[in-house]
């Protein structure tokens, strides 16, 4: 039989249900588990589900018996895939499991900072608009841009990227794509100069590795037209954060809404939580993904990779 270990129960909604397993097996959870926890409690375990709890080589080569580790998310760098292949662990993830959901957030990231909706509930909340001057405290004091018939440059052509470029589409937006890798027949793609240089809000929906990291750094944002804005849904890295901070703290650049940080999860000691107070940022903890729609369809799919794997059929091997 064997023993299964969701080793951060907690990083799912207590209303989302979670399906059981169809093969015989002994089922053991937990709400977080960190590195150094990580050994005792799946010493003989043959399978971890993980969210986000670190499973890393040192905690690896102290577990013979792990045959998978079934990640509930679509990303997998909390995982040494590596360590894992060469160790004949299988990993497998849910791809693409709900693009729409973190699409949406992006989306909304990008309203909310170009419409200023942010800088007018903390006005309202202040008590300081009313008097003499309201005209100019509500009106003249934020500037509020529309987003129809702007241009929005979508960093990836995967099926996230292609959700925001369809939702950018329907309420007016000129839509371009950069991708790195191959070229894409069925997207209008454009250089990274022209990226840079044309749209007025770039929107970051590819994996980070190698070729990603730092793609964003100071050089880069000042290479940006003028009064654009970044939007990252994606993963923290692929922006220089202290480049990031100096760029909108010095007006180098108009704005910035993120969902991702490179230290994730976040901590209270994150340095970009000193920009909170700043007109032109967002950030929010890295939430885009965790509606409970997407939620439930990540979990049904996650335990429907550990029933494939049972049946020697194993699907969305990382």
């Amino acid at each position: 039989m064997h023993k299964i270990v969701f080793l951060d129960k907690s990083a799912v909604a207590p209303k989302i249900h979670l399906p059981t397993p169809d093969f015989p097996h002994q089922w053991v959870e937990y709400d977080f588990t960190d590195s150094h926890e990580l050994v005792e409690r799946a010493r003989d375990a043959t399978v971890v589900v993980t969210c986000g709890a670190p499973v890393r080589a040192a905690e690896l080569a102290q577990l013979p018996q792990l045959k998978m580790v079934c990640v509930a998310m679509t990303g997998t760098d909390h995982v040494d895939v590596d360590y894992c292949r060469a160790h004949d662990i299988l990993v497998c993830n849910v791809p693409a499991y709900s693009p729409a959901t973190v699409a949406e957030h992006a989306l909304g990231l990008l309203l909310a900072l170009r419409r200023q909706i942010l800088s007018y509930h903390n006005l309202l909340k202040s008590d300081q608009w009313y008097g003499e001057d309201w005209f100019t405290k509500v009106f003249l004091d934020h500037e509020v841009n529309d987003i129809h018939s702007s241009r929005i440059g979508i960093v990836g052509t995967g099926m996230i990227g292609r959700a925001m470029g369809k939702m950018a589409a329907g309420i007016g937006m000129d839509v371009v794509y950069y991708n790195r890798g191959k070229k894409i027949s069925d997207l209008p793609l454009v250089s990274f100069d022209e990226l840079l240089e044309t749209c007025d809000a770039i929107s970051l929906h590819c994996p980070l590795n190698d070729s990603t990291r730092d793609l964003f750094t100071l050089t880069e944002f000042k290479r940006m037209k003028q009064g654009a804005v970044i939007i990252n849904a994606a993963r923290g890295g692929i922006i220089n954060e202290p480049d990031l901070a100096e760029a909108l703290r010095t007006g180098v650049l108009t704005g910035a809404a993120i969902d991702v940080v490179e230290r994730d999860p976040i901590t209270p000691e994150e340095p970009l939580l000193q920009l909170m107070d700043l007109p032109n940022f967002i950030m929010t903890p890295h939430v885009a993904w965790s509606s409970l729609q997407a939620m439930q369809g990540l979990m049904d799919r996650a335990i429907e990779n550990l029933n494939q794997w049972n049946k020697g059929a194993p699907t969305n091997l990382v």
